[in-house]
């Protein structure tokens, strides 16, 4: 029998505007045996977010400090801004016997998988149902200007080119429909693991009776 963890690391990536934060949220209520692994960014905070919550804010120079002690598994950089996920996170996970989710792009779920074992991981890529949807939902935000959608959009077609890089990959058209999807998916996993388990003690008692 395999030595697989029970507690996983779930990865949810998509271009910006995809909907993966948004499913990301959605997800935590649904399931309370998932911690949302809360990442470090040097941007500035939004009006809606709050420190702690929604990220850990801090300035570039404190960024660039804790990345230099290995107090990331991974960072990125993004529209001129840096994010990491710290270490830590999966450790309190662990402890805490629940899984791990991680809101990050594909660059950052390739520095998770070099450091875990493929069926330590369920990874998600997620697509918008067409660009034109993808164009809509970034100007329905109002966070970005003409020029900075246009940037997005490329940015976002290039990031596409990864989904075959993950073992899943959604369309969100409707966001409660594919939290579903997730859902049953990473239900699945812990059935698997589940019946594992079970079969292994029952092997154990049939070959020692």
């Amino acid at each position: 029998m395999s030595t697989e963890i029970e507690n996983k690391l779930i990865i949810i990536s998509s271009p910006s505007g995809a909907g993966k934060t948004t499913l990301c949220k959605l997800l935590i209520k649904k399931m309370k045996n998932i911690n949302l692994s809360i990442s470090y960014t040097s941007r500035n905070k939004r009006l809606n977010e709050i420190n702690g919550k929604d990220y850990f804010f801090v300035s570039k120079k404190k960024f660039e400090s804790l990345k230099k002690k290995n107090f990331f598994i991974e960072t990125a950089t993004n529209f001129n801004n840096l994010y990491g996920s710290p270490i830590r996170n999966i450790t309190s996970s662990k402890k805490n016997k629940k899984h791990i989710l991680f809101d990050i792009d594909w660059k950052g779920a390739r520095k998770i998988r070099k450091r875990y074992k493929k069926n330590d991981i369920i990874d998600f890529f997620i697509l918008p149902p067409s660009k034109s949807e993808l164009k809509r939902r970034l100007v329905k935000r109002g966070r970005d200007n003409n020029k900075e959608i246009k940037l997005r959009l490329s940015y976002a077609i290039d990031e596409m080119k990864h989904y075959n890089e993950y073992k899943y990959v959604l369309i969100n058209e409707k966001v409660h429909n594919t939290v579903r999807e997730i859902k049953r998916i990473i239900e699945y996993h812990e059935l698997i693991i589940a019946q594992k388990k079970f079969l292994t003690t029952k092997i154990k008692k049939i070959i020692n009776s």
